[in-house]
């Protein structure tokens, strides 16, 4: 049977859609058919590798698939950014998100566009921000800290660097409460604690971690306010930003979750979706959150979180430029 020539061109586009779409790794259902890479933008044995590396076991059992921890530690976490959009969009490169996304283009710049090159898939925590002082300090309530910061210009705040979350917190709660700071930047939470300890720093932000918790209860540190809504778990006696009538700009948790590079197919981002939620809340994955002093915040949607991340990345940028705030 002969057809014309443009009847032959259509019946031959059309099989070749078909064929296509047989052949495409995009149906959720032949998904994750080989191991699945977790990429982690930093070093291994921190808050965020041990998340990674506790959900990632827990996730690859409902994926039928074991899930490989990438540590590509450096430039902020922004090398593992590069290296997720840089893999084709197909699922098998997944990467650990948290606030540094949304903080890093403004901070740093970024060779990819985070409006339009990320698809967040899933929440899995929210990591509480910490108001502390000297366990023997003079300073007793964040009405105390307002207080000395007013008159006496130049209250000491330190932090783990230019452009981390303790570093943030700060400016959010100088520009809110008037309240003038000198920042003091360390290497890393670690040091800056020590120094806070030390009666060297008036103040700190800090998120909330095992580590923290431990200096908390020795008394070596103590902690004034929650910078969020509500009280944590962890420190139930601690009130919250929100109970003392601090002003909801001063708010900050930082998060952390899963993404993967835009045009990832749909479906597929669902089903991680799906399988990340229920990994991080089986009792193993839900416990080591709990012991890292975060809290289990797992997110309806793929879409839901990309509103998070969205909005975050607005917020974040706005602060950084309003403070020109720049990396070491």
């Amino acid at each position: 049977m002969k057809f014309p020539f443009r009847r032959r061109l259509a019946l031959g586009a059309a099989a070749a859609c078909l064929l296509g779409a047989a052949a495409t790794p995009s149906q959720a259902g032949a998904w994750p058919e080989r191991p699945v890479t977790l990429y982690v933008g930093f070093a291994p044995g921190g808050a965020a590798d041990i998340v990674a590396r506790v959900l990632g076991e827990e996730l690859g059992k409902r994926l039928g698939q074991r899930v490989v921890i990438e540590n590509k530690s450096g430039a902020g976490g922004n090398l593992a950014t590069q290296a997720v959009v840089s893999q084709p969009a197909d699922g098998y490169s997944v990467l650990l998100a948290a606030i540094n996304l949304a903080t890093n283009p403004a901070l740093m710049g970024v060779k990819y566009d985070p409006a339009t090159d990320l698809q967040m898939v899933a929440q899995v925590t929210s990591v509480p921000v910490v108001m502390l002082v000297p366990a023997a300090g003079r300073l007793k309530t964040p009405a105390d800290v307002i207080a000395a910061g007013r008159i006496e210009p130049g209250l000491k705040v330190g932090s783990g660097g230019n452009g981390t979350s303790s570093h943030l917190a700060a400016e959010l709660f100088s520009r809110a409460e008037k309240v003038r700071i000198l920042h003091v930047p360390y290497r890393g939470g670690a040091p800056a604690n020590q120094a806070l300890m030390g009666g060297e720093l008036d103040l700190m932000f800090d998120l909330m971690s095992g580590s923290l918790k431990s200096l908390i209860d020795g008394q070596r540190i103590r902690p004034l306010a929650v910078m969020q809504d509500s009280r944590i778990a962890t420190l139930p006696n601690v009130p919250s930003a929100k109970e003392l009538g601090l002003d909801s700009s001063t708010h900050i948790r930082s998060w952390q979750g899963l993404a993967v590079r835009s045009g990832t197919p749909a479906d597929i981002v669902d089903k991680l979706h799906a399988a990340t939620v229920a990994a991080a809340s089986s009792p193993q994955v839900r416990e080591r959150i709990e012991q890292l002093g975060s809290e289990l915040t797992t997110s309806r949607s793929p879409a839901e979180f990309q509103q998070l991340y969205r909005a975050e990345l607005v917020r974040w940028t706005g602060i950084i430029k309003a403070a020109n705030i720049r990396t070491e």
